[in-house]
């Protein structure tokens, strides 16, 4: 089943908040000298989190641009689009 454009939006905003969260803690961290490491292994969190939302924001464009209701044909381009964004 399709979601609806305030589904989407509200799984968007979400994932979005989620990844400001991350970004906070990754200030916390520089202000508190953490090692880099560290750091960098949460700001990969940060990437992967603002990539899905960007994944999010495309398919829902994608739903909403296209005159497919053909829930497997939509489905198949959601699958073109995860590895589209995986292999980027």
């Amino acid at each position: 089943m399709s979601q609806t454009p305030e589904e989407s939006n509200k799984k968007i905003t979400s994932r979005l908040k989620r990844s400001r969260g991350q970004l906070d803690a990754v200030l916390r961290m520089m202000d508190e000298g953490k090692p880099c490491d560290e750091v960098l292994m949460q700001l990969s969190a940060v990437k992967s989190s603002v990539d899905k939302a960007m994944k999010l924001v495309i398919a829902q464009n994608i739903r909403s641009k296209s005159n497919c209701k053909d829930e497997q044909q939509l489905a198949e381009l959601q699958k073109s689009l995860d590895l589209m964004l995986k292999t980027k």
